[in-house]
């Protein structure tokens, strides 16, 4: 396994453990939130959006997305087979749909600050990032079978 094959696996690995420690971070202060007021449920305590943990988890939860889905889209270039590397493109076409959203807005609106955009619909930033990511990682690390096919060669010559 070449060095940059080995970096991406490791990056792609980081990248997955900051959208766990995201996640965590996003959770246990919302649960924070409402052990404080419990007439709240734990969605409003995470609708509270306190500084500074919501931006930090929210940070969080886009860097490893990002991180793992570049370094996945290397790895999957480098080391896939031609399946891999055709699904790699529209594993990729969601996120950047979204970072475009996010650096230059929608139609007829301003950009969007990137944290705000997946703080304000966490549902999107789920889908178009992180599930893309999980799945970019899951095609990198699968298995690739071995050539099973029979080739057949002439017995006897001429």
């Amino acid at each position: 396994m070449s060095n940059s094959l080995r970096r991406a696996e490791q990056l792609i690995w980081v990248g997955l453990a900051a959208v766990g420690l995201g996640l965590a971070v996003l959770i246990v202060y919302s649960w924070v939130e409402y052990l404080n007021n419990p007439e709240i449920t734990i969605v409003d305590g995470y609708w509270m959006g306190r500084l500074p943990w919501s931006p930090i988890g929210v940070g969080l939860v886009i860097a490893g997305a990002t991180g793992s889905l570049l370094a996945g889209s290397v790895a999957a270039l480098i080391r896939g087979d031609w399946v891999r590397r055709i699904l790699v493109v529209p594993l990729l076409a969601m996120p950047i749909l979204w970072w475009l959203a996010a650096i230059f807005g929608y139609p007829r609106y301003q950009p969007i600050d990137p944290v705000t955009l997946a703080y304000s619909l966490p549902e999107a930033a789920a889908v178009m990032l992180i599930v893309p990511a999980v799945a970019i990682a899951t095609l990198v690390f699968l298995p690739i079978r071995p050539d099973t096919r029979v080739r057949l060669r002439p017995v006897h010559p001429g």
